[in-house]
């Protein structure tokens, strides 16, 4: 190969990728993202993959392929053979090859892995039955949907064989109603901010990042606020007047109302001063203070 060669493999050769412009496939029902550059290996193939909530792939075992991945956002219950945990963020599972399993996203968000295989059989599979796509959000739900007789005969092409449905409901809370043990809160819910235009940043907001609109009160004069939410994650911006901008509060998300209410026993005894739990149509919470006197809010999504 001669330096001409070299200079132009180079010039096609991506050195990093973004999340925003990356290759992506809207593939079964979710949303796979491939962070490999463009002219790099394949391998490790990294991956990743946005699962909507209640999400569970039917049981299957890889021939050759150990199938890892880091919990980015969201909560997982694996299963694997007799083995069953719960992933949240920070978790990292690896399943070897040939071992059959699967998993539920147990979330009320959508839950985000990312995927590191040591061959591109998965991608290939990816490739092989998703959609390619630049809209970096979850499908439209029951479009681009493959049959199951497509998918059993595709995987199993791929290195993957079906042997089994999909992880049940009752089975994955059975199995984490019986390992609760202590209150917890995985990924930021909201973020209220203060902004000196409303209409400006909302516009900003939606432009640059992808938020829409979902709820609003703004005068005439441009002042009052808005509701936002970014339909890939699901995390809400609340946009209001003020003449300093600021953060107001930042909400952390807790599993259910019980959490909730474990939370604030813990704070109480520790003589924290949570404030009162309130509740409403789009969920439950309280707040709290830091040093500097920032608020914090735990808050709890409505039980569906």
């Amino acid at each position: 190969m001669s330096v001409a060669d070299v200079v132009d493999a180079a010039s096609v050769r991506q050195l990093s990728t973004e999340p925003a412009t990356s290759r992506a496939w809207w593939f079964l029902g979710t949303l796979a993202v491939l962070r490999n550059p463009v002219g790099a290996r394949r391998t490790p193939a990294v991956i990743e993959l946005t699962v909507p909530p209640g999400g569970s792939p039917p049981r299957h075992f890889h021939e050759a392929l150990d199938d890892a991945f880091l919990l980015l956002d969201g909560e997982v219950v694996v299963r694997s053979g007799d083995e069953t945990v719960v992933a949240r963020p920070g978790t990292y599972v690896v399943v070897p090859h040939g071992a059959e399993h699967t998993f539920r996203v147990t979330s009320r968000t959508p839950a985000k892995l990312l995927l590191v295989h040591d061959d591109d059989s998965f991608l290939k599979f990816i490739e092989a039955v998703g959609t390619p796509t630049s809209e970096h959000r979850l499908p439209p739900t029951g479009e681009f949907d493959v049959d199951g007789d497509t998918i059993v005969r595709i995987s199993a092409e791929h290195g993957a064989p079906i042997v089994g449905g999909s992880l049940e409901e009752h089975d994955a809370r059975g199995y984490l109603d019986a390992t609760h043990t202590e209150a917890t809160f995985t990924s930021v819910h909201h973020v209220s901010l203060h902004v000196t235009d409303v209409r400006r940043s909302e516009k900003w907001y939606a432009d640059t990042l992808g938020f829409t609109r979902v709820d609003a009160d703004v005068a005439e004069d441009g002042t009052g606020h808005v509701v936002l939410l970014h339909p890939a994650g699901g995390s809400l911006v609340t946009l209001a007047t003020a003449e300093q901008a600021r953060v107001e509060h930042v909400a952390f998300t807790c599993s259910d109302r019980d959490a909730l209410v474990d939370w604030h026993n813990s704070l109480t005894e520790r003589n924290d001063q949570p404030g009162t739990i309130t509740d409403a149509a789009y969920g439950s919470g309280f707040v709290l203070r830091d040093p500097d006197g920032l608020e914090m809010e735990l808050f709890a999504p409505p039980t569906t």
